[in-house]
């Protein structure tokens, strides 16, 4: 009888139900891989800007719903779409009354600041990594004189 409780108990020792996975370390959690900026391969991306003046009033309308872009009506027609590299939140930006240079001018170059200020709110200010120009789908033109 004894022989046969030993025999089990070695049995049940042994099979996998009991047995354990050796404990492994813990290893630090990788980091996230890099952003892919998708809006890259946008057909309306253009080229590269040093330099942009914001139009005034102000009309923007974010990409995606994300913090760091923005596009932007500029002065003399046409659109400019901003990287952002810190800042900025959605809905400073969208519901901003007024769009200015830190130095409280409309232009603005790659390296600077763009401060959004609102009624809601205090300001905020959000460093332009990168500017390009932005081409639209449809072409907005006035309306034809009957």
């Amino acid at each position: 009888m004894m022989k046969s409780v030993l025999v089990v108990a070695a049995v049940l020792a042994s099979s996998s139900v009991y047995a354990r996975e050796p404990q492994k370390k813990k290893e630090p959690p990788k980091p996230p891989p890099p952003v892919i900026e998708y809006e890259n391969d946008d057909s309306n991306m253009s080229d590269a800007l040093g330099e942009v003046c914001v139009a005034v009033p102000a009309e923007q309308q974010t990409y995606d719903s994300r913090d760091n872009v923005l596009i932007v009506n500029v002065e003399g027609g046409g659109r400019a779409f901003f990287h952002f590299k810190s800042g900025c939140d959605t809905n400073s930006m969208l519901f901003a009354d007024a769009i200015k240079a830190e130095d409280g001018t409309q232009c603005v170059k790659t390296g600077a600041s763009l401060v959004f200020q609102s009624s809601y709110g205090d300001p905020k200010k959000c460093e332009v990594e990168r500017i390009n120009r932005w081409l639209d789908d449809i072409v907005i033109s006035p309306a034809d004189d009957h």
